[in-house]
């Protein structure tokens, strides 16, 4: 996946600023044909938050899952909302994170670990937004959908011959 923007600093010199995740390369942010890795913050999914530093413009990179923003100057260019950190998210939430997927994995195998990465990354980007009971409200969605899963899985398992 790749992105692209073009950032005028306050000279009226523009920079072309691309961002890259995946690949053999790893994820990385190009800034005027210079590269530069970026890692996440989280284990489990991609969460980064990288500053660029422009003469004249600050600028911040912040990926969340497979979304993709740029801030300059404290604004997002896609919508206009202010820039906020990505380390302002909650320690318990990072606690969901991880109990969904692996709890998911334990209970409903690779559907469950696959609906735990997905709803996990709605619920970061809910609580980038600062909308918390939309956060709590995908979790018991998720526990609702794992245990669905579970019960799927113990009613066709018998049929399988094992």
């Amino acid at each position: 996946m790749k992105k692209e923007w073009s950032v005028t600093d306050n000279m009226g010199n523009v920079h072309k600023i691309q961002c890259k995740l995946g690949g053999f390369g790893g994820n990385k942010v190009i800034v005027d044909n210079d590269s530069y890795k970026l890692k996440s913050s989280n284990w489990f999914i991609v969460v980064v938050d990288y500053q660029i530093n422009l003469p004249g413009a600050a600028c911040n990179l912040v990926i969340v899952g497979n979304k993709m923003r740029l801030a300059v100057n404290g604004v997002f260019l896609d919508d206009g909302t202010p820039y906020e950190p990505v380390r302002n998210i909650p320690v318990w939430i990072w606690v969901l994170v991880a109990v969904s997927c692996v709890g998911g994995w334990f209970f409903s195998g690779l559907l469950g670990l696959c609906a735990g990465l997905i709803i996990s990354m709605f619920a970061i980007r809910a609580a980038l937004e600062k909308k918390m009971n939309v956060v709590i409200i995908l979790y018991i969605v998720n526990l609702v959908i794992d245990a669905a899963i579970f019960a799927l899985l113990m009613q066709i398992t018998p049929y399988m011959g094992y």
